[in-house]
């Protein structure tokens, strides 16, 4: 049998390299999740945050115009029309938004009838189209730059 000096220093060289590299990925795909885990947290807040509305919407279903052109960066509307609810609502709403931890968030919300004159066409039996936006920032971390994100909701509310 010949000699073999060193021979297994090497293989031990080689299997320190190979670990190395190993951890370092792992290293890389921990720090890759824990971005995305931010994401998921903060698109998990915004679907709550958008579902509490469309509630509040659809509790107040025969006043559904009155919460158009709600926006949590402006006042709530509020006219001799607007229904004192629907106020309410839009100012709830506006401080969960505030107090929701997501950065520079800001909530829309654009109510419409689906068909502008419904005794013309009560197919539609008077139903309304509600869309829900929200806009905010991704938070910095060490991986990824803060960068904005929007996320859109859209329901049909027909009046009981």
């Amino acid at each position: 049998m010949p000699h073999q000096q060193g021979f297994t220093l090497l293989e031990a060289m080689i299997a320190a390299g190979v670990l190395s590299v190993g951890l370092l990925g792992l290293a890389g795909l921990s720090g890759m999740s824990l971005g995305k885990n931010v994401d998921a947290n903060d698109m998990s807040r915004v679907t709550n945050i958008a579902m509490d509305m469309a509630e509040r919407i659809q509790s107040n279903r025969q006043r559904v115009l009155d919460y158009n052109a709600t926006a949590t960066n402006a006042a709530c509307p509020q006219s001799v029309s607007t229904q004192r609810m629907a106020w309410g609502d839009c100012t709830q709403w506006s401080a969960l938004v505030a107090n929701s931890g997501l950065q520079s968030a800001i909530g829309t919300v654009a109510a419409s009838r689906l068909d502008p004159d419904p005794t013309a066409n009560p197919v539609t039996m008077n139903r309304f189209l509600v869309t829900i936006t929200l806009n905010w920032q991704t938070r910095k971390t060490d991986v990824s730059t803060s960068r904005n994100k929007s996320a859109v909701f859209t329901t049909v509310i027909a009046p009981e």
